[in-house]
């Protein structure tokens, strides 16, 4: 079925004719809206594009994403974090489902590359936890050009303009259990990790655990040296390839101290009240980007546009920081409760250009230290 309008050249409206006016666009715009996406209601038309007084998208964009009607989503995050946050996505646009992949980082990028390789690409959209290997995929010509709506409120450090924008982000920093660590022997510093005291019993992770893991052994090498590393690892720390074992084995008082993410610490902590208690050190918390960016070769082009658009509002912002406890790269969003506002935090991070000219150099630089 196809609707059409009549439309005559536009005259200055009289007073009192000027509502009447405005009301005859709004009907026009919501008349094409249902006749692209039958059964969407009125009101959730009018409603749905804007999100905290953001446009995340055009009417034109909606329509074509509600016709493709699905996005995939690749995501290095919880799969089951994802789902609570997609579901606030999918209440909103009702005529879009969302799979929701969930897969360690580097499967994830095999898995692109692998996909465009054989010319089939599932993905639409993708988070990973590691800029260098997103900014590889950029190189490959494997991501596609997106400008958000909400583009400007993420600075430049947390952004390729035009390819990816920190869709999630989190900080790592040193953690202790409160039942067995107290008074002055709290940590204040990272060098305090370094004390005697926490022979045997640090929880750690190697520096091949991926781009996290590296932001924390290149913070310690810059403000610390080398001879600080090679103290760190006479205290025989436990080494864990995973951030939420760190957590299990510090609340459980396997280890006394540990570093881990802001992310896992906070279920930790707050979602299931074990006695761990997170350090803010003075000298600064490295803060981990997850560049969010859209597939080239994607299925669901404009789904996976809408979708990037409201991840990236406040609204989609806002969830993520309340399911997970992640940290927002966007100054508007608030912490999740029991977490300090960001502002607070002395963030620590490297460029893009940084970070890539010594990725390589780090890990080789670390891995003759530690074993």
């Amino acid at each position: 079925m196809s609707i059409c309008f009549f439309l005559y050249p536009p005259r200055t409206p009289r007073e009192g004719q000027v509502m009447t006016f405005k009301r005859l666009q709004k009907f026009t715009m919501t008349a094409v809206l249902a006749a692209a996406l039958p059964g969407y209601g009125f009101a959730q038309e009018a409603d749905a594009l804007n999100v905290d007084g953001e446009m995340i998208g055009t009417p034109e964009l909606m329509a074509a994403a509600c016709k493709e009607g699905e996005v995939v989503y690749y995501t290095a995050q919880s799969d089951g974090d994802e789902r609570q946050i997609v579901k606030t996505f999918q209440e909103r646009f009702p005529c879009i489902s969302v799979s929701v992949v969930s897969a360690a980082t580097g499967r994830l990028y095999e898995r692109v590359k692998t996909e465009a390789q054989a010319k089939q690409t599932f993905g639409d959209v993708l988070i990973l936890s590691d800029e260098v290997l997103a900014q590889n995929l950029v190189d490959a010509g494997l991501v596609r050009d997106w400008t958000p709506p909400s583009a400007a409120k993420y600075d430049e450090t947390f952004k390729v303009e035009g390819k990816w924008y920190s869709g999630s982000g989190q900080l790592m920093y040193p953690v202790y259990n409160k039942n067995l660590v107290k008074g002055d022997d709290i940590p204040k510093s990272w060098k305090d990790l370094a004390n005697p005291k926490f022979k045997d019993k640090f929880a750690f992770f190697p520096i091949s655990v991926g781009g996290t893991s590296w932001m924390v052994y290149a913070f310690l090498l810059d403000h610390y040296g080398e001879d600080f590393l090679k103290e760190l690892n006479t205290q025989s720390p436990k080494m864990f390839t995973t951030y939420n074992t760190v957590m299990l084995n510090v609340a459980r008082g396997e280890s006394e101290i540990g570093v881990s993410s802001s992310v896992n610490e906070y279920v930790v902590r707050v979602k299931q009240k074990a006695p761990v208690v997170p350090i803010y050190p003075a000298e600064g918390v490295p803060f981990v980007k997850f560049p969010m960016m859209l597939l080239e070769g994607g299925q669901n082009p404009s789904a996976a546009e809408l979708f990037g658009n409201w991840y990236l509002s406040k609204e989609g912002q806002t969830a993520l920081v309340n399911v997970r406890g992640a940290n927002s790269a966007r100054p508007d969003v608030e912490s999740a409760p029991e977490n300090p506002p960001l502002s607070e935090v002395k963030i620590w991070g490297l460029s893009n250009k940084v970070l890539r000219e010594r990725y390589d150099g780090v890990i080789s630089q670390v891995q003759k230290i530690i074993n």
